[in-house]
């Protein structure tokens, strides 16, 4: 467990001094531990130390996007009172998906983190043409809020073939999302997530730093 901290925070740290990009393969993964939980094969949240690694380095504002098919609560809980990291999320819908409790569009952060949360639960089956469309949303706020870092939260779980999810996107996908992320200009560590279809997990997971590196 705390190797993927480790490999967490070294990207950072790639990142910190000069980076455009890094990718943290990081197994277990992390986005459902919180300050005081763990769940989903996650025991640290490794996004979330990252995010914080920034942070006491010296940055003002970073934030994080979720791609992996399930809702990161544990990074939202963590965040989710702060203003000085904006997390966005796009994932299964959490009435029908685990998590379960957290990841709803009305969740919006409390106290100094009022505005700064943004879930986009989505629809069983939803393809590349629907995705998209959440995926810019989330894109233009993570603009708006002009963040000294990016932090993405990489999951490949909402490939058509994984087994235990419900999205449809194709490998090409992959690509159009890498260069949505590149096209915000911003320092970016990817931090792996989940992801079941065994076979396909690299080249869906290397399309999106391709499609990075494209912009």
């Amino acid at each position: 467990m705390s190797d993927a901290v480790d490999v967490a925070l070294t990207g950072a740290r790639h990142v910190r001094e000069g980076a455009r990009g890094a990718f943290s393969l990081c197994r277990p993964p992390g986005h459902h531990a919180a300050a005081d939980y763990m769940g989903g094969y996650c025991y640290i949240n490794n996004a979330a130390v990252a995010a914080q690694s920034f942070l006491d380095a010296g940055a003002k504002r970073v934030a994080i996007l979720d791609v992996d098919y399930h809702h990161g609560n544990g990074t939202q809980s963590i965040f989710y009172h702060r203003s000085d990291v904006l997390f966005a999320s796009l994932h299964g819908d959490p009435r029908t998906e685990y998590p379960f409790f957290l990841g709803h569009a009305d969740e919006t952060g409390t106290g100094a983190g009022l505005g700064y949360n943004a879930n986009f639960p989505l629809q069983p089956g939803t393809a590349w043409a629907d995705y998209t469309v959440a995926l810019d949303a989330a894109c233009a706020r993570v603009a708006d809020y002009a963040p000294d870092a990016l932090v993405v939260s990489l999951g490949v779980d909402t490939f058509e073939e994984d087994p235990i999810s419900q999205f449809k996107l194709r490998s090409a996908d992959y690509l159009r999302i890498g260069e949505a992320i590149g096209r915000l200009g911003k320092p970016t560590l990817f931090v792996m997530e989940g992801g079941y279809a065994v076979a396909a997990i690299g080249v869906n997971a290397m399309n999106v730093l391709t499609g990075f590196e494209s912009v």
